[in-house]
């Protein structure tokens, strides 16, 4: 029985292996046709050019891991009913279950090896593909940048700092806002400075007044040249790069979320993105439950086209819901761990019941 299943295990990760290398490949010559102009356009050197695609590699497989599973899956199953392999297989009492068992966990694997890709190798190797693209060939000044003007802030302590320029290198503010939060009548002090400078573990404000308030509103004015002031807030608070989602690992977009909401702002939009980074890898389980089925059934009513065929329906309409669910949680319909879950749930109850009826003559038992 071992040795079946080894078999059947070999033979789905070589299928694997071919169909998403073809994945690869067909992506990589669609996107090549789509970007070759702008390198040539501004005389790129031809190695700027191999490593955006070398780059590009982690992000595609693991944005083509569940159409690949989904393809092996259809092809391993189609190939051994067609050669009886697998009519073989039941004779010697080794049940569906324990014949496809393989593949189901070897689409487990490749979820987790896709999800451990997107945490470690992918956000590193986006950013060098979109620092080539977007710095180099379309010269985006601000790529990477750490914003320097126009910040605002919702510090630990919840006072809102308000920033018209920020010298990452010499830790200095300039036309600095503070205001300080009473939670009994509204703002209880306010801070303006012409600048702020980091010495000394502490902000020294220049040139500035404190103004204090109470529920009759302005009590008094204090101005002063220099002056320190117990915050919350270091340089390191100021200096965050921002980066392109798809630079940032699962811990880089919780972390952001974090800082969203101490800044008062709404991290719907975030949360969603992080639950569909962590829902994506998990379709390849997903599909390989919908087509082991769906490869099973329909291999009795025609050929591997045919079958091919309508499993290729189902990861469409599959997408198509995923992509519709994201978008609703987008709008606020859906909760975000709904719109990126939600889908993979269903599909999943809906594989596991194909798989309880396998015994049914028709396609789609109802």
């Amino acid at each position: 029985m071992m040795i079946l299943k080894k078999y059947v295990l070999f033979m789905f990760i070589k299928v694997y292996l071919l169909t998403v290398s073809g994945l690869i490949g067909i992506y990589l010559i669609i996107d090549f046709f789509e970007r070759v102009d702008e390198f040539m356009a501004k005389n790129s050197p031809l190695i700027d050019l191999i490593y955006y695609y070398i780059y590009k590699i982690p992000f595609i497989a693991g944005y083509m891991a569940p159409q690949a599973v989904l393809l092996a899956t259809v092809i391993t199953l189609a190939s051994l009913a067609r050669q009886n392999e697998f009519t073989a297989m039941k004779a010697c009492g080794i049940s569906v279950t324990g014949i496809t068992f393989p593949i189901i966990g070897a689409s487990i694997v490749i979820s987790f090896l896709v999800l451990a890709s997107s945490e470690y190798i992918s956000p590193i190797t986006n950013q060098k593909m979109n620092y080539i693209f977007l710095h180099k060939v379309r010269e985006n000044v601000s790529y990477g940048k750490i914003p320097r003007n126009d910040l605002w802030l919702k510090a630990k302590d919840n006072s809102i700092w308000s920033i018209n320029s920020f010298d990452p290198e010499k830790s200095i503010l300039k036309n600095v806002m503070i205001l300080m939060p009473d939670d009994d009548f509204g703002i209880r002090q306010r801070i303006d400075a012409l600048s702020a400078v980091w010495s000394v573990n502490k902000w020294y404000f220049i040139k500035g007044y404190v103004r204090n308030f109470n529920q009759e509103g302005l009590v008094s004015t204090e101005y002063f040249e220099s002056r320190s002031f117990q915050t919350s807030e270091t340089p390191k608070s100021f200096a965050r790069v921002r980066k392109r989602p798809e630079e940032m690992s699962l811990r880089d977009m919780y972390s952001t979320i974090q800082v969203y909401a101490q800044e008062g702002k709404d991290t719907t939009q975030k949360w969603i993105d992080l639950h569909r980074n962590l829902s994506y890898p998990f379709i390849s389980i997903v599909l390989a439950l919908l087509a082991i089925p769906l490869s099973l059934r329909s291999s009795r009513h025609g050929g591997l086209l045919f079958c091919v065929g309508v499993n290729l329906a189902m990861g469409f309409f599959f997408s198509f819901l995923y992509a519709l669910s994201i978008s609703l949680g987008r709008g606020g319909t859906f909760d975000p761990i709904l719109a990126a879950w939600g889908p993979n749930l269903l599909f999943t109850a809906l594989g596991f019941y194909l798989l309880l009826t396998m015994d049914s003559e028709k396609a789609f038992p109802i």
